[in-house]
C-alpha cells in the first residue's frame, strides 16, 4: 500500500507555513543566492511582483526532477552543483562564482513561498549556455478546488521558449507573481527594503566574493540598490567584542573606541562549532546618537543581535521586540548588573553547513534546538555577552560618568586617560587568565602609564607581571620592573606619613565617640537647672490647660448629680468623667515631674526624633528621680534607631503606667526590648512579677475602661491604649508562661 497526497498539501507547506509576505520574498531571494546569482531584481507593478536573478538557471531536467519534486532538496543531497562542476560548458561561469560554500535553503519547500504572495506564478528559467528557456505556469487555485484530488494529478503548464521578452536575460530565473493576495503600498515596500538590508551577512558575501546585490524597482522604473546596513553598523566607534571560533581555538578581541583592550586565545571545546563568529557592540548614549545619524533610525527600532546561518539571516533573532536569547529576561533580574538588548547590537554568524543548524520549517521561529544550537547559545553567553558585560559594567559605565561630568566627547576620550578604568581592566584580564584559562595574544602596554605620579599596589604589580609573562612581552616586563622600583621608594617615604595618619585617625575616632555621646543627651539634661522666664510661662500654660480640663470634668459631673435627685447616675457616666479627670491629672503630674529635667518642654507638641533613644534616656535620667520604686529596669536596644514623629508627654505617660503596673505586680526586674525593621517596630516590656489575676479570662480585657482586679481606677491601661491607637499603633498582653507578663507595643512610622 502507498500513501496518497491531497492537493491540500500545497497550503500546508506554502501559505500556511510561510507566515508573511516578507518571509516569502526572503525565501525566493535565498533560492537566487543558492543558484550563485550576483544580482536579484525585485520589480513591483500593479498586481504583479517580478523577481529576477542572474544565477545558473535551470534546465528542463532541473525543472522536472528538482523544482517540481515536492520537498526534495538537491542542496541537501549535495547534488545541486554536480553539473556545473563536471561539464566543461560551464567552465567560464565556474570561474565567476564560488562553489565552495553552503546553501541558504535545504528543505525543498521554499518554492511554495510564491503561493503566499499571489495566486498565479510564471517561472522562466534559462540554464547557463543554453539557447532556449523554459516556462512553467502555476495557478495555485487549482490545488484548492477539491482537497479529495491528489496533489500529483494537478497539472502545471510547461512551454519551451526560443526567445522571450527580457532583453538582458542570458541565464537565471524569472518569477512573475500576479493576482497578489495583499496590497504592496509604499510603506510595505519600504519595510521590505529595510528587512532585505539585514538579510544577508556582509562578511559572508565578502568571503565568497559573490558581490551579491539586490535591487528594487517600482513602476516608475526608479531602481534602488539594497545595501547591507549591518556592515556599516559593525564599524561604529564604540565598545566591541569580536570572536572567531575555529577548529581548535577561539580567538577574542576587545576594543574600546578604537583602543585595543585585549586579544586572547583559548582552546575550542565545542564539538559542533568550528567555523562561527560573533560580533557584539555595546551602545552607550553617544554611540546611539551616532547610530541614529548613520541609519536614520533609532537603534532600539533597528534590532539587536542578529543570527546568520550560512550567510542568511534567521528570524526572529534580532528583531526589535525579540528576546530569543533571553537577554532581557536576565536584565530584569538586575538592571545595574546586566545589559539589555536596548544597549546591544551585533551578529552571530554560523558557517558550519551542518544539520545541527537547521531552521524550523515555519521560517520565523529560529533554529531547531539541537545539540549544536545549545553549544551556540552557550558560546554566545559565556564567550561574548558575559565578557562584554563584565567590561562594560566594571569600566564603561564609570567611564561614561567621568565623560558626562567633564562635558566631554566619548569619541575623543581615551580609556588610557582614566586610571580607575585601567585598574579594572587589569583585573578583568587577569581573571580571564586565571579562571577561563586563556592565553593572552596582545593587550595595550600603555596600561603601565597608570603608575605615573602615583603609587601602584603590589597586587596590581603582580597581576601585570603575570599578564606580561603570559603574553611574552619583554618590553612590558621591563617597564613593570621600573615601576616596582618606584613602588619601593614610595613605600619607604610613606611609612612615616602612614604612622602620622594612624594617630590622626585614632584622635578622630575618639572625638567622634565623644560627639556621639553628647548627641545622646540632646533631649535630656542630667543635672538640675533653673528655668528661665519663657519656660516658666510655658510650664504654667500647660498646667493651666490640664487644670481647666479637671475643673470642667468636675463641673459636668456635678450637673449630672443635680439632674438626678436620687443619685441614680449610671456607672458608665461616672467612669467616663473619672477617665477625663484622670488623664488630665496624669499630664499635670508628668509636667511637674520632668519639667526641670527635660529640654523638650517647649516642644510639647509632636517632635521627629529617635524614639528608642528618647525611651532609653527617659528611663536613665528622669524616671529614677520621680519614682520611689526599687524595680530594676534594663533597656536592650543595641545601636538601633527608629526616627518617627511622637509627643514626648504621651510617651512618658505610657512608660509611667507600664512601670507602675510592674511595680504593683511585685516585679523585681523589667526588661525593655526593641525589635525594628525599616518601617515597623515592636517594644516588649517583660517583667517578672506575679502576673495577671487568675480570674481574668481574656487578658486583653485589661485595656477596657474601668476594668480592674485591684483597688486601682482601671483607667491607666485604657489611657495608654487610647494614646497608642492615636499613634496608629497597637498594644496587647502576652502572658509569660514562667512568671510575670509581657506588654507588647507595636508602632509604625
Amino acid at each position: 500500500m502507498k500513501f496518497k497526497i491531497s492537493s491540500e498539501l500545497k497550503n500546508i507547506i506554502g501559505q500556511d507555513l510561510i507566515v508573511n509576505d516578507q518571509v516569502a520574498v526572503f525565501e525566493l531571494v535565498k533560492n537566487s543566492y543558492d543558484a550563485h546569482a550576483t544580482r536579484v531584481d525585485i520589480v513591483f507593478e500593479e498586481d504583479k511582483i517580478t523577481i529576477k536573478d542572474n544565477g545558473k538557471g535551470m534546465s528542463l531536467d532541473d525543472l522536472k526532477n528538482k523544482w517540481l519534486f515536492v520537498a526534495y532538496s538537491a542542496k541537501k543531497d549535495e547534488k545541486e552543483d554536480e553539473e556545473l562542476e563536471s561539464d566543461e560548458r560551464y567552465k567560464d561561469y565556474r570561474n565567476k562564482i564560488n562553489l565552495k560554500r553552503g546553501f541558504a535553503g535545504a528543505k525543498g519547500i521554499g518554492r511554495f513561498s510564491a503561493d503566499k504572495i499571489g495566486e498565479n506564478l510564471k517561472l522562466i528559467a534559462k540554464n547557463v549556455n543554453a539557447s532556449n528557456a523554459h516556462q512553467l505556469e502555476v495557478n495555485w487555485k487549482d490545488f484548492e478546488n477539491n482537497s479529495q484530488k491528489e496533489f500529483v494529478e494537478i497539472s502545471v503548464k510547461h512551454t519551451e521558449l526560443s526567445t522571450n521578452e527580457y532583453q538582458d536575460f542570458d541565464h537565471g530565473v524569472i518569477l512573475e507573481i500576479s493576482n497578489l493576495k495583499s496590497e504592496w503600498d509604499n510603506d510595505k515596500i519600504e519595510e521590505l527594503k529595510k528587512s532585505l538590508s539585514k538579510l544577508i551577512n556582509p562578511f559572508e558575501i565578502n568571503i565568497n566574493s559573490n558581490n551579491f546585490q539586490i535591487h528594487i524597482t517600482k513602476q516608475d522604473n526608479d531602481i534602488e540598490q539594497i545595501g547591507n546596513d549591518l556592515l556599516s553598523i559593525l564599524t561604529l566607534k564604540t565598545t566591541k567584542l569580536e570572536i572567531e571560533i575555529l577548529s581548535n581555538t577561539i580567538e577574542s578581541k576587545l576594543t574600546d573606541r578604537g583602543t585595543l583592550i585585549y586579544e586572547i586565545e583559548e582552546e575550542n571545546h565545542y564539538q559542533h562549532l568550528k567555523n562561527t563568529s560573533i560580533t557584539l557592540l555595546y551602545l552607550n548614549t553617544k554611540a546611539k546618537i551616532n547610530f541614529t545619524k548613520l541609519m536614520q533610525v533609532k537603534a532600539v527600532n533597528f534590532g539587536n543581535i542578529m543570527l546568520y546561518n550560512n550567510g542568511f539571516r534567521v528570524y526572529p533573532y534580532g528583531e526589535p521586540t525579540d528576546d530569543s536569547l533571553g537577554i532581557d529576561r536576565r536584565h530584569q533580574q538586575g538592571h545595574s548588573r546586566y545589559l539589555s538588548t536596548r544597549n546591544l547590537i551585533g551578529s552571530i554568524n554560523v558557517s558550519e553547513y551542518s544539520d545541527e543548524f537547521r531552521e524550523k520549517s515555519s521560517r520565523d521561529s529560529g533554529l531547531i534546538e539541537t545539540n549544536g544550537y545549545k553549544e551556540l547559545y552557550d558560546a554566545f553567553w559565556d564567550k561574548a555577552l558575559k565578557r562584554l558585560e563584565k567590561y562594560v559594567v566594571s569600566v564603561q559605565w564609570s567611564l561614561d560618568e567621568v565623560i558626562r561630568n567633564k562635558d566631554g566627547d566619548s569619541d575623543d576620550f581615551s580609556i588610557l586617560d582614566n586610571t580607575i578604568s585601567q585598574s579594572e581592566i587589569i583585573e578583568i584580564i587577569t581573571n580571564l587568565v586565571d579562571r577561563d584559562k586563556v592565553e593572552i595574544k596582545d593587550f595595550n602596554a600603555n596600561f603601565i602609564n597608570l603608575f605615573d605620579g602615583q603609587k601602584p599596589s603590589e597586587v596590581i604589580i603582580s597581576k601585570l607581571f603575570k599578564i606580561a609573562h603570559d603574553a611574552s612581552n619583554q618590553e612590558f616586563i621591563n617597564r613593570i620592573n621600573e615601576a616596582q622600583k618606584i613602588v619601593n621608594r614610595l613605600e619607604n617615604k610613606n611609612i612615616f606619613l602612614e604612622n602620622e595618619l594612624t594617630k590622626e585617625i585614632k584622635a578622630s575616632e575618639k572625638l567622634k565617640n565623644t560627639i556621639e555621646q553628647k548627641e545622646k543627651q540632646v533631649l535630656f539634661f542630667k543635672s538640675e537647672r533653673t528655668l528661665n522666664e519663657d519656660e516658666l510661662v510655658n510650664l504654667q500654660h500647660h498646667i493651666g490647660i490640664n487644670a481647666e480640663l479637671v475643673s470642667g470634668s468636675i463641673t459636668r459631673f456635678k450637673r449630672n448629680l443635680d439632674k438626678n435627685k436620687e443619685l441614680a447616675v449610671p456607672k458608665s457616666t461616672v467612669i467616663d468623667m473619672l477617665d477625663e479627670i484622670s488623664m488630665a491629672n496624669q499630664k499635670i503630674i508628668a509636667i511637674n515631674n520632668y519639667a526641670t529635667k527635660a529640654d523638650f518642654l517647649t516642644k510639647s507638641e509632636t517632635i521627629n526624633e529617635d524614639i528608642i533613644s528618647f525611651i532609653r534616656q527617659y528611663i536613665s535620667n528622669i524616671h529614677p528621680f520621680i519614682s520611689n520604686s526599687k524595680i530594676k529596669i534594663s533597656v536592650e536596644a543595641e545601636n538601633n534607631k527608629f526616627i518617627m514623629g511622637f509627643k514626648p508627654m504621651e510617651i512618658t505617660i505610657i512608660l509611667d503606667n507600664i512601670i507602675n503596673n510592674a511595680r504593683k505586680a511585685k516585679a523585681a526586674n523589667l526588661d525593655i526590648l526593641f525589635k525594628t525593621s525599616k518601617n515597623d517596630m515592636q517594644i516588649i516590656f517583660k517583667d517578672n512579677g506575679k502576673g495577671l489575676d487568675a480570674s481574668i479570662k481574656n487578658i486583653n480585657d485589661v485595656f477596657q475602661k474601668g476594668f480592674t482586679t485591684t483597688k486601682g481606677s482601671g483607667l491607666g491601661l485604657h489611657h495608654i491604649k487610647k494614646i497608642i491607637n492615636s499613634m496608629q499603633g497597637s498594644i496587647f498582653l502576652d502572658n509569660n508562661k514562667e512568671k510575670g507578663i509581657n506588654v507588647v507595643w507595636e508602632l509604625k512610622k
